[in-house]
C-alpha cells in the first residue's frame, strides 16, 4: 500500500512541476527587453500597478525550431491591429533564443506587428510552465490567467476572434473622444469569463 501512496504523491509532484501555472491564478509579472532595446514590464498593463489601461493581453511563447509556431505567428501578426483597436495587446516571446535568431526567424515569416520580446535564459517561460510550444496565455486586466492554450490551435484566427467577442464584445475600450484613446495600445488576451484551460 505504501509504494502505491508514494507513487501517487510522486506523480502529483511531477505533474505540478510540469504545469505550475493554472487558470484563475495571477499571471507572473516579468521584465524583458523588446526588439528595440526598450524595457517591457508586464505590471504596466495588468493588476493593481498598471499604468496603461488594457482589456486584455495575449501572451504567446515561440521558438524558431517550433514548426507549429511558424503557422501561428503569421496569424497573430495579421490580427494584431484589429486586436489593438479592441484594447487587446499581443505579445510574443522568443523562448531561449536571442534577438539575432528571433529577428531572422520573424523576418522570414514577415511578423512585425506584435510586441516582440526575448526570454533568452528561459526564466519567464519557466514561470509560465513552458514545456511545449507554442504556448498561449490569456490574461485579464486584473492580472489573472483566464485561459491556457498548450500546442497549436487548429483554427487560431477563428478561436481568438471568438474569445475576443465573448470576453470584450465588439466595442473599443474607450470612445474616440477619450483623451487617452490615440495613445492606447493593447496585447495578450485576458478574458473576463469564467476561465477555461484548453489543451490542444
Amino acid at each position: 500500500m505504501k509504494p502505491l501512496v508514494f507513487s501517487i504523491i510522486f506523480l502529483f509532484m511531477v505533474v505540478t512541476a510540469a504545469f505550475p501555472l493554472t487558470v484563475n491564478e495571477h499571471a507572473p509579472l516579468f521584465y524583458l527587453r523588446d526588439n528595440n532595446g526598450e524595457g517591457f514590464y508586464l505590471s504596466n498593463y495588468i493588476g493593481n500597478t498598471k499604468k496603461e489601461p488594457v482589456k486584455g493581453i495575449i501572451l504567446n511563447f515561440f521558438s524558431s525550431a517550433c514548426k507549429p509556431c511558424k503557422n501561428e505567428l503569421p496569424v497573430l501578426n495579421s490580427l494584431t491591429d484589429e486586436l489593438n483597436q479592441k484594447g487587446i495587446k499581443v505579445i510574443i516571446i522568443g523562448y531561449k533564443e536571442d534577438f539575432d535568431v528571433i529577428t531572422d526567424f520573424l523576418t522570414k515569416l514577415k511578423v512585425d506587428k506584435p510586441i516582440i520580446l526575448s526570454d533568452v535564459y528561459g526564466k519567464v517561460g519557466g514561470k509560465y510552465g513552458v514545456y511545449y510550444l507554442p504556448l498561449t496565455i490569456l490574461i485579464g486586466s486584473d492580472g489573472k490567467v483566464k485561459d491556457i492554450i498548450r500546442g497549436e490551435l487548429p483554427d487560431m484566427e477563428k478561436v481568438l476572434k471568438e474569445k475576443v467577442r465573448s470576453c470584450y464584445g465588439n466595442t473599443p475600450p474607450f470612445p474616440s473622444n477619450h483623451p487617452l484613446y490615440p495613445h492606447i495600445y493593447y496585447s495578450i488576451i485576458f478574458c473576463r469569463n469564467t476561465g477555461k484551460e484548453e489543451n490542444r
